[in-house]
């Protein structure tokens, strides 16, 4: 009896950061890339364009949206002041909700246990034992409130788990080629141990997998910098141009130059009414006076 209804362990390993931002900028730009780890941002007040993965994001309160790994994002605050909760945390064996489903609506209650988060985290007064049941337990509630039941189920299943571990260290080395000979020899595991777990996780073979990730990186790179194709072939494990060109096309239907195209200038000029009007001028370019790089937290 107890062992069926028993509850398995916890994917969380450890949280980095909480804490609370208020930006209060106008018309903002950022560049940036998401830290280590998972990162989830909710946002309480105004509203911010954000395009990461080549996908466009309006965020307004009540808004969560969830990095993994070394993301690159980029963005513009279109109403300020700009409020919102950041949680950084580590969890090898919890993989991020697909990239169509990154971005949800929290409920009310998420607010309170964001609150209730950065209370614990910021409580150095309590026993370290105290406060790490804390935080992990209003984490917990968090993730639990942000994912629908069937995910939350197969985010516990512990054949994911060699591979989600093996996707965060592929991640620091998509600039090198990867063949399934260094996959092995990382994982210590056979060919067959890994395409079993990399299955489960993401229902796709390993070395599809990793151009799936390169591409994704690569069209935020194309969209969202100022890098010459080259540079973003380099990046992303490409020593010939041609041959990255040709991948990008096979996986978005269109050139790196093409997209290029549909990059900052382009969501500028979409988003332009949005903005203040003292901001609204010259925004067809990717110049700007005022742009934040760093990371996003």
């Amino acid at each position: 009896m107890g062992v069926k209804n028993a509850v398995g362990p916890s994917p969380i390993q450890s949280v980095l950061l909480v804490a609370r931002f208020d930006r209060h900028e106008k018309a903002l730009r950022f560049d940036a890339h998401s830290l280590p780890g998972h990162l989830i941002q909710l946002v309480t007040a105004g509203k911010v364009y954000q395009e990461c993965n080549g996908r466009e994001y309006i965020l307004r309160p009540g808004c969560a949206i969830w990095y993994h790994e070394d993301e690159t994002v980029r963005g513009t605050v279109i109403e300020s002041p700009w409020i919102y909760y950041s949680v950084n945390f580590i969890a090898p064996s919890l993989p991020p909700p697909d990239f169509e489903s990154r971005l949800l609506l929290a409920r009310p209650v998420v607010h309170d246990q964001f609150k209730r988060l950065l209370q614990a985290w910021n409580d150095l007064r309590l026993p370290p034992a105290t406060r790490d049941w804390r935080v992990h337990a209003c984490l917990s509630e968090i993730i639990a409130n942000l994912t629908t039941p069937s995910q939350h189920r197969a985010r516990m299943d512990p054949r994911t788990q060699l591979w989600w571990m093996l996707e965060t260290e592929l991640r620091k080395q998509l600039h090198q080629p990867i063949h399934m000979k260094r996959v092995t020899e990382l994982a210590r595991q056979p060919r067959a141990v890994i395409a079993a777990s990399c299955q489960h996780a993401v229902g796709m073979p390993p070395m599809k997998r990793i151009k799936q990730v390169r591409m994704s990186l690569a069209r935020s790179l194309v969209r969202g910098s100022e890098l010459r194709i080259t540079e973003i072939a380099g990046r992303v494990g490409y020593a010939r141009v041609h041959e990255f060109s040709r991948d990008y096309h096979i996986h978005f239907g269109t050139s790196p130059k093409q997209d290029s195209r549909k990059g900052w200038a382009h969501w500028a000029v979409k988003f332009k009414p949005w903005l203040p009007q003292s901001a609204r001028q010259g925004i067809t370019t990717k110049s700007s006076s005022r742009r934040s790089r760093g990371n996003v937290v």
